[in-house]
Parts: C-alpha cells; structure tokens; sequence
C-alpha cells in the first residue's frame, strides 16, 4: 500500500464504527537499533517490572486489569493503548523505553493534546506537540523533516487527515500497522502498576 492509500485507510479507520479511536489513542511502535527486541523484553521496559504480568482479551479487559496491549511487530514490537492507561504520552517514558531502540509515538486524547514523539537511544529527538511541526521542538528535529513536512501539509486540511497522517508516517517508518479489524481481536496485554 502507497502512503497516499494509507492516509485514506487510516482517516476511514478513524471515521468508523462512531468514530471512537478518534477520541483516544496511543500507539507505540520499538523497533531495533540492531538485531531484534524480544517481546518479553518490551512487556518489561512498558510495566516498569522484571516480571510483567500478562492478561489476555479484548480492549475493555485490557481496560478493567489497567493493561495496554504489546504485540510483535516485524523485528520489534508494538503498544496499544485506547485508555491512556500507560504513560507513553511522556517523552520521558518514550525515551526511557528507547534504549537500543527507535521509537516512534503518536497518541491523542478528547481532554489532552495531540503528539507525535521519536526516541533514539535514550534521546528525544522530537516532539510534535498538536502534531503541527511549528510546535516541533527536540534534539534533532532534521532526524524527522519529512514526517514534519507532512503534517505540515495537513494544517489546514479537514478531520482527520493529520491523524491518519501521523498513523501512516509510522507505518511508512516501521512497517507496523492498524486496523479495525485488529482492535476487534483479542490481543494480550501487559499490566502497567505506576
């Protein structure tokens, strides 16, 4: 699929069903920095914990055990969170679990602003709060320039291009990707206790 199809895929995805993934969503994709990132690995830098404990289900049990959905994805993995229930809105948090790692963020929520953020290694590189690049502040903001450039183009274009936009740019950069149809899967999910 070509980025222009995948803005559209994802502008319908969020217009579906009500609508309700426009209201809250944060989506986490770590990829590698070399080699592969053991999932379990993932599941420990997301719950803060040597020994994450696991739950398995739909969304709403993810919800009701304080859990956010970590899944493989390629070389690396993926976290889903639909209730903000983790705190990988934080660009702190984000280049926490960055560690050997690229990680891309994206997440917005009815009562709090929308971000973009990309680690590297312990380093915020960027942070794009409301998704509008002029906003854009971070160590080397260049490291994204075409994902800037953009959601530059999107600023003045209608609900919900930036989202899909911003869902599609980290497709385009790790090859991970969502669907209604994956949402309406059970996943398994990690318990987040902070």
């Amino acid at each position: 699929m070509n980025y222009h199809d995948s803005v559209l895929t994802y502008a319908q995805m969020l217009q579906a069903d009500g609508g309700w993934l426009a209201e809250e969503l944060a989506w986490t994709v770590l990829m590698p920095t070399s080699g592969t990132l053991p999932l379990n690995e993932v599941a420990q830098r997301v719950a803060r914990s040597n020994q994450p404990a696991f739950v398995e289900g739909d969304f709403e049990d993810a919800a009701a055990a304080n859990a956010v959905v970590v899944e493989a994805t390629g070389d690396g993995a993926m976290v889903v969170d639909i209730n903000m229930i983790a705190a990988t809105p934080d660009p702190e948090f984000v280049a926490e679990i960055s560690t050997n790692a690229k990680v891309w963020h994206v997440s917005w929520h009815t009562a709090l602003s929308r971000r973009m953020i990309y680690a590297v290694n312990r380093r915020v590189l960027a942070v794009i709060p409301l998704l509008d690049p002029a906003e854009a502040f971070g160590e080397d903001l260049s490291a994204i320039q075409p994902e800037l450039d953009a959601l530059a183009d999107t600023q003045t274009a209608p609900w919900p291009t930036t989202e899909a936009t911003a869902l599609s740019l980290i497709e385009t950069r790790t090859g991970a990707r969502l669907s209604l149809d994956w949402f309406e899967q059970p996943h398994r999910a990690v318990t987040v206790s902070y």
